[in-house]
């Protein structure tokens, strides 16, 4: 079956998530940072919201209470790549594109 635009997407993220995790963080701290980083990314809620409904747990504003993101902090990194990943708006979207990120950065480096 052929890649979809939105795993594709998610798998390069990934790559992109792996390199600044390898170019950041020293290498005896990485497993310990990766752990961090998914325990955080894995709060990410796929629960859709139909236009004029009241906000629920889906609609989250990952950096509200962050001015400039430390990637040196795996829970600040992690809610970086949320927050892009809830602008797509569309959850089936969202869920193709978290699937390719999680299956890249399960990989061992």
């Amino acid at each position: 079956m052929e890649e979809g635009r939105a795993t594709k997407y998610g798998r390069n993220l990934g790559r992109w998530v792996n390199y600044t995790i390898k170019r950041s963080v020293h290498e005896f701290q990485i497993e310990d940072y990766r752990q961090k980083f998914l325990r955080e990314l894995n709060k990410y809620s796929f629960e859709p919201r139909k236009k004029g409904e009241q906000k629920n747990k889906g609609c989250v504003n990952e950096l509200e209470k962050i001015s400039d993101v430390d990637v040196l902090d795996p829970v600040q990194f992690a809610k970086l790549v949320k927050e892009g990943i809830h602008l797509t708006y569309l959850k089936p979207t969202s869920k193709r594109i978290f699937k390719g990120l999680l299956e890249e950065i399960s990989k061992p480096f």
